[in-house]
């Protein structure tokens, strides 16, 4: 007798265990009513020949020719995007249109500036933008 009780108690567990679980799975489903919120420190679009940006790009390109020790090696065709985030100092990230010796190719950019106003390029990533102009 005490062993059928055991059993019974064990089965309910199962499938009290179960039921839960499967609530809990079709809730996760569901998608939220609420939007999802906007960190503090997203990026947000900055336009294109905002003074910040354009000093960014000139910084970015002028470190990146130096690197490649040729200044032809890298010739600018468009910006496509530009954003920023603040984060003690703020962060410019731009995606470039660029000849990368005569081939057209992109380059994701992200560009530093410190509470002192000092410039160092963060990340410098070819074809990280997408699709090519």
């Amino acid at each position: 007798m005490v062993a059928g009780r055991r059993i019974g108690r064990w089965m309910v567990e199962a499938v009290v265990l179960v039921a839960v679980a499967a609530v809990l799975f079709e809730a996760s489903g569901q998608s939220s009513t609420r939007p999802a919120p906007v960190r503090a420190n997203a990026y947000s679009p900055v336009d294109i020949n905002d003074r910040d940006v354009r000093t960014a790009l000139n910084f970015a390109l002028a470190t990146q020719k130096k690197i490649n020790r040729n200044p032809e090696a890298i010739v600018l065709r468009e910006v496509l995007t530009a954003e920023r985030q603040a984060s003690e100092g703020d962060n410019f990230r731009l995606c470039l249109s660029v000849d990368r010796r005569g081939r057209p190719v992109t380059a994701r950019a992200i560009v530093r500036r410190s509470p002192e106003r000092d410039w160092s390029v963060a990340l410098w990533a070819w074809s990280a933008c997408g699709k090519r102009k």
